[in-house]
């Protein structure tokens, strides 16, 4: 078969199994997406009327949803992506049994759709907190644009290992749950990275996820500098857990499906 014809059959695929997952997920009625929206919305409300009670003044600026949207956002991203994409493979083996149908094709339908549902989550979340605010805001696409790749290829890099992960060893989807949950509180979600001590400072900047919320925070307040921020080192981590996962992928696919 000639490369135009594997590639337009690769994108009906793709397109397919997008259409399968849109349906599965969501249903087939518009408003089962809003429940896309509930969990972020939920969990900022959450922390709001937590954290509100405990200091009268958010670290930056005057609002404290929109403080903790910014850092919640960019942890809901990559996570949010690395999740579904890593039960790709888990969900939709019965798929496998058909010769077109490869692994990395559920993993890639269900990050484009993912990728493309959190990113109107983030724009209606952020967007309407930052109508809603009381403070002077000029919002600065391009490291919000940054973040968003970083954290959208980091997600689909952590997805991609995981989903031969999951599918070798069932156990290590219950263990990757208990490891990945400490990750939210060191992510600078409930504070800034320049508040903390200098042996705090030296530990969390390891944590990609920090970079990421350094940079939407840098994007929604003008005064914010992010001095931490290290993009080149976000994209080498998911570099090498996508170069690592593609590999174990394409050499095990077969028993992957069977497994």
């Amino acid at each position: 078969m000639s490369h135009p014809k594997l590639a337009f059959q690769s994108l009906r695929i793709l397109h397919a199994l997008m259409l399968r997952e849109m349906i599965t997920r969501y249903g087939r009625n518009p408003a089962g997406y809003l429940w896309a929206l509930a969990e972020p919305v939920g969990f900022i409300a959450l922390l709001w009327l937590v954290f509100s009670q405990i200091s009268h003044q958010p670290p930056i600026g005057k609002s404290f949803p929109l403080f903790y949207a910014t850092g919640y956002i960019a942890f809901y991203w990559v996570n949010d992506i690395a999740d579904v994409t890593g039960r790709a493979v888990h969900v939709n083996r019965p798929l496998l049994a058909f010769p077109p149908i490869t692994p990395l094709d559920t993993i890639l339908a269900r990050f484009f759709l993912q990728a493309l549902t959190v990113l109107v989550v983030a724009m209606v979340v952020l967007g309407g907190l930052v109508l809603s605010s009381h403070e002077d805001i000029s919002v600065n696409m391009r490291p919000l644009f940054l973040a968003y790749m970083l954290a959208t290829g980091l997600g689909l890099s952590i997805g991609i290992f995981n989903s031969w992960a999951f599918a070798r060893w069932p156990v290590w989807e219950r263990v990757w749950a208990i490891v990945s949950r400490p990750v939210f509180l060191i992510s600078c979600v409930f504070f800034t990275y320049a508040a903390l001590p200098g042996a705090g400072k030296g530990v969390l900047w390891w944590n990609p996820i920090v970079h990421i919320v350094g940079l939407v925070r840098a994007g929604i307040y003008p005064s914010y500098d992010p001095v931490h921020v290290a993009p080149f080192f976000v994209a080498t981590i998911g570099s090498g857990l996508l170069a690592a996962g593609l590999w174990l992928l394409r050499c095990r696919a077969h028993r992957i499906a069977e497994v």
